[in-house]
């Protein structure tokens, strides 16, 4: 009897929550944070790495913008929407601590190590869900998506030359917006990307 959707991702959840191949990442995370929403979604949505929320996408700025525009859209993580990220950890750096014996740390951009080791994850979390949609979020992340399922050789450099183009392979549709941090950094206008996320929908519900 073959395993359902869910239970493969409940394992998959286990084996992320226990990963240890980036030993730095090991060091200074809280916990690895694995993908989120309906297992037999249509549109996977990808982020770069999480933020300080211990679900994904859920407590901090971004993942509140995220919320909110899924909602806005019609769409849903209970039905149809499935959230995750390139890398599942933190990337972290512990520094020293304060007179109150307090830690201080600081964020970091992945390596491309932490990016080949975790890419098996996603890679897992697509063929067991088979969307129809994959919608990136920003340029660091689209370039590896196109890189590894779309066998492209080009390197984008500007997430606008890119955002909502359409790519296709046989298996699935990549859709690459801008980041949540370029919206909250006002690259580019909340109300903007809300709109071309709704714009977004309508395709995914055609298909």
């Amino acid at each position: 009897m073959p395993i359902s959707s869910k239970k493969s991702l409940n394992k998959l959840s286990e084996e992320v929550s226990i990963c240890k191949q980036c030993l730095d990442l090991v060091k200074t995370r809280k916990r690895p944070v694995p993908g989120t929403g309906a297992p037999n979604s249509r549109l996977i949505i990808v982020g770069y790495f999480p933020g300080d929320g211990p679900i994904s996408l859920t407590r901090d700025r971004e993942g509140i913008l995220m919320r909110s525009m899924i909602k806005d859209a019609g769409l849903s993580l209970e039905s149809d929407t499935y959230l995750t990220y390139l890398v599942k950890c933190i990337p972290r750096e512990i520094r020293g601590g304060d007179k109150n014996n307090s830690t201080k740390d600081q964020q970091y951009e992945p390596t491309q190590k932490h990016i080949s080791n975790c890419i098996n994850y996603l890679t897992e979390e697509i063929s067991v869900i088979t969307p129809h949609i994959i919608v990136s979020l920003g340029l660091d992340v689209s370039n590896v998506i196109l890189k590894n399922f779309f066998s492209a050789n080009k390197q984008h450099n500007d997430i606008s030359k890119i955002h909502m183009r359409l790519f296709e392979n046989p298996s699935f549709k990549l859709v690459p917006l801008f980041s949540l941090k370029d919206v909250i950094n006002g690259k580019i206008s909340e109300s903007k990307y809300f709109e071309d996320f709704r714009t977004l929908s309508r395709l995914f519900v055609m298909l």
